[in-house]
């Protein structure tokens, strides 16, 4: 349970950090910046260079930079957590620790979110051109800082405790020990 409280831990300290990010920019992150490419994926390089042009080009080059900042400790983050899942498994006793189910599900939101950024594309380039509430909501630093800190996080929880369960896994076929099911909280 111990590495589960460190995951949460770091992912709240991550979100407070993102928050506090976001704080230092002012009222701005609710302007919507004019002439933005829609782009759903924040993961993809596309997204990034679309929406750091917007901003660019809109003159908002501090929110430009609190963007990349925090697009590139959302990364950091994910992959930090990855590792310490993994490593974790070999440091003393473990047991397996991820809910299958729930992990299951983000990565297969994150693998749908993959294919929509792919194939809707065309559309989201027409859309952007259709003034409406959603596409103002969507060209808004805020939603975009927001949706990417909060999935990264869930991002980072999950791909941790399903590394960590892998390198498990790994460790006990290397050497030959018993899998131990999981405690009930």
């Amino acid at each position: 349970m111990a590495m589960r409280r460190l995951v949460m831990t770091f992912c709240g300290i991550y979100l407070a950090a993102a928050a506090l990010a976001a704080a230092t920019t002012g009222h701005g992150l609710i302007e919507p910046v004019p002439g933005y490419r829609l782009s759903i994926f924040w993961m993809s390089p596309d997204t990034l260079e679309a929406r750091i042009d917007a901003l660019v080009a809109a003159g908002r080059i501090f929110e430009a930079q609190v963007y990349a900042g925090t697009h590139a400790v959302s990364w950091a983050v994910i992959l930090t957590l990855v590792l310490v899942g993994a490593l974790r498994a070999f440091i003393g006793p473990s047991v397996p620790l991820a809910n299958i189910r729930s992990s299951a599900v983000v990565l297969g939101g994150l693998a749908g979110l993959v294919l929509l950024a792919a194939v809707a594309q065309p559309l989201l380039d027409e859309a952007s051109r259709i003034p409406s509430a959603s596409t103002t909501f969507s060209s808004m630093p805020a939603y975009w800082l927001f949706g990417m800190a909060l999935s990264a996080a869930i991002v980072a929880a999950h791909l941790s405790l399903l590394a960590h369960d892998i390198a498990l896994l790994a460790r006990r076929r290397l050497f030959g020990e018993a899998i131990a099911e999981p405690l009930e909280a």
